[in-house]
């Protein structure tokens, strides 16, 4: 990282707004980062505590990008000058293949809302604030976030926006949450139910909905994905004698004492044999 630049790390402040200032930069080389075809399935979502989360558009892809994690970190500290992302978390993001649209319907709602721009002192003060900065670039994009602040906090006291109660980030399009919340509130809720299915793999969405707040679409793509890792283990000859049996019980719908024995190894051959 360039000398000018660890200066501007250390006068942007505290390390929410130097995460965010990390994020931007890593948003806007993302595909000369990873590739073009990678950054077609996948883009950076948040930057806290030195994990970087990315945002996936299926569970195809987010298990492909498992295995090429490392070489993600490699190639981002490398891109930033520094080892600043220690780990990379991968998360489903529904509106991945919509991101376009939806910019452009944040834009036209932005738009409804006047946005008030910095008075002249406000202006004033930020480029003094900044004035040590020798390169105009970053200068002026850390001024022009100020900025915006500044005037995202002008809403907020009028009371023409509202901040999430989870993480004080401002809201837009009428969210009660903010989309990073409520991808991290979507994911625990994709952990429940994939411990759930672990305990009870015979289970139905019809059961489980009762316990855990869930759509059907949410329960079968998580279902189905837990299904497809070890119907491939026990055709392959990978599982153990817990995973085919894990794995007997997915396919049956039922619990393994519910089972006979011939049921049992009529499942598992048909499992075995990859049909």
């Amino acid at each position: 990282m360039e000398d000018v630049e660890k200066i501007v790390l250390k006068m942007i402040g505290s390390q929410s707004h130097q995460n965010q200032y990390n994020l931007f930069k890593i948003k806007a080389s993302w595909a000369d980062i990873i590739g073009n075809n990678n950054a077609r399935h996948c883009s950076p979502l948040k930057l806290e505590r030195r994990i970087l989360t990315l945002q996936v558009d299926s569970s195809v892809w987010a298990n492909q990008f498992l295995y090429y994690k490392e070489q993600f970190i490699g190639q981002i500290n490398h891109f930033m000058c520094s080892e600043y992302i220690k780990d990379i978390k991968f998360v489903m993001g529904q509106s991945f293949k919509k991101s376009s649209k939806s910019k452009k319907h944040s834009k036209a709602e932005e738009n409804t809302i006047p946005f008030p721009p910095a008075t002249e002192e406000e202006n004033a003060a930020l480029h003094l604030k900044f004035a040590y900065i020798s390169n105009e670039n970053i200068k002026n994009a850390i001024v022009s976030i100020e900025e915006k602040r500044l005037g995202l906090e002008k809403l907020y006291r009028e009371g023409k926006i509202k901040k999430c109660p989870v993480c004080g980030d401002f809201l837009k399009n009428g969210e009660v949450i903010c989309y990073t919340c409520e991808t991290e509130k979507r994911k625990e809720n994709a952990y429940e139910i994939t411990e759930k299915i672990k305990k009870e793999p015979w289970i139905r969405w019809q059961d489980i909905k009762k316990i855990i707040a869930c759509d059907e679409t949410e329960f079968n793509i998580i279902k189905n994905d837990i299904k497809a890792f070890y119907f491939e283990k026990v055709r392959l000859k990978t599982a153990d004698e817990s995973e085919e049996k894990f794995a007997v019980q997915l396919k049956a719908g039922k619990p393994y004492a519910l089972l006979s024995e011939k049921e049992y190894e009529n499942i598992l051959k048909f499992l075995q044999k990859g049909k």
